[in-house]
């Protein structure tokens, strides 16, 4: 046997030998938990830790319930992620915009950071890489690996104007965002545009209420997705709730085949990880359960559904979500090929994180 066809054999014999993983291992993948706690010996932080291990769980979501103090936050990111898979690293996903709403908050020990607006109003773009090259490091030392930033919306130019968002021009908010994104990258934390195709006025009620952005809409609105993912530097994209009847005429951008695989997989060519939260909020209809609104996102193309709260209604969110998604497949409401899909999306981010970060290492 000559060289050749032996090499050919021994990558024969490892796909056969490569595990394929089960539907509830493929399911784990797509949930992510939020958590109370700080430190390992915490009841939740050590709950969230067997779920960890247990392969129950592809991520947590850190909120400002789980950050004393920048040793603190990373004591307690390392003790998670040493309970999951070499193979598949925890999603540890923090939402650090900037402002007074900080995750990384001064008075617990971090870096003031401004807010979008202060950033794109106040510094040049050089001042803002400093800033955002400080906070990504700071955010990769804590042990987070994904950021749920920058904001994409556009300013309403005829309202007060929201932190949140950089500007009205679509130029800015692009040019800023990437400043942020290259940052993030630079240190092994993965970037998440958000909202697509836009938060409206959730940007600031915090998604307590439904939102038709209708007639207040601007295609220029998507110019900023469109350039920056095709800089091919996104690897995820977290979902709004909004109506739009331009883009659909009858769901909510969380549940729209129509923005998710037309547009932003279709037209825009996103091939990355699609994330979507606060499914139990008001701003999603009253008409759509809890089970209909996970089912509904899923068969619309999202990835990976984030909750906050590790209870609800009596029962563990975990254990809840992933019987809720076993029985949509069973009934043939989601296929195993679309819950197979999401978990080819994740392990190929996942992958880019590892080897991001052992390269930094």
């Amino acid at each position: 046997m000559n060289v050749k066809h032996l090499c050919f054999l021994l990558i024969f014999l490892s796909f056969l030998n490569a595990k394929v993983p089960t539907l509830d291992e493929m399911i784990a993948q797509m949930i992510v938990i939020g958590f109370d706690g700080h430190k390992e010996g915490d009841k939740w932080v050590d709950q969230i830790a067997k779920d960890v291990k247990r392969e129950k769980i592809g991520g947590i979501v850190i909120n400002d319930k789980n950050v004393q103090n920048p040793q603190q936050l990373k004591k307690l990111t390392q003790y998670l992620q040493s309970q999951a898979s070499q193979k598949l690293p925890l999603f540890i996903i923090g939402e650090e915009e900037g402002g007074e709403e900080a995750l990384l908050h001064v008075k617990k020990g971090f870096d003031t950071f401004p807010s979008a607006y202060e950033m794109a109003k106040n510094y040049d773009i050089t001042e803002a890489e400093i800033r955002y090259n400080k906070r990504s490091a700071e955010l990769s030392k804590s042990g987070i690996n994904v950021n749920f930033a920058p904001v994409l919306d556009l300013q309403p130019k005829n309202s007060p104007s929201v932190t949140r968002a950089y500007s009205s021009y679509e130029e800015i908010v692009t040019t800023y965002a990437m400043v942020f994104i290259s940052a993030l990258q630079e240190h092994s934390v993965i970037a998440t545009l958000k909202y697509f195709p836009t938060a409206g006025s959730n940007l600031w009620d915090n998604f307590s209420s439904q939102v038709d952005v209708s007639s207040t809409w601007r295609f220029e609105q998507l110019k900023p997705y469109y350039d920056l993912i095709g800089s091919k530097k996104v690897h995820a994209v977290l979902m709004s709730h909004v109506l739009q009847k331009e883009l659909d005429t009858t769901n909510p951008a969380l549940f729209s085949p129509l923005m998710i695989e037309g547009l932003l997989r279709g037209k825009m060519h996103f091939e990355g990880v699609v994330f979507a939260d606060n499914l139990r909020t008001n701003s999603l209809p009253q008409s759509v359960d809890f089970k209909g609104r996970i089912v509904r996102s899923i068969q619309a193309g999202a990835d990976v559904l984030v909750f906050t709260n590790y209870f609800a209604d009596n029962a563990s969110m975990p254990f809840t979500v992933t019987k809720i998604i076993q029985d949509a497949v069973r009934s043939g409401e989601i296929t195993k090929e679309r819950i197979a899909l999401s978990y080819e999306r994740i392990e190929k981010l996942k992958h880019t994180i590892a080897k991001r970060q052992n390269h930094a290492d």
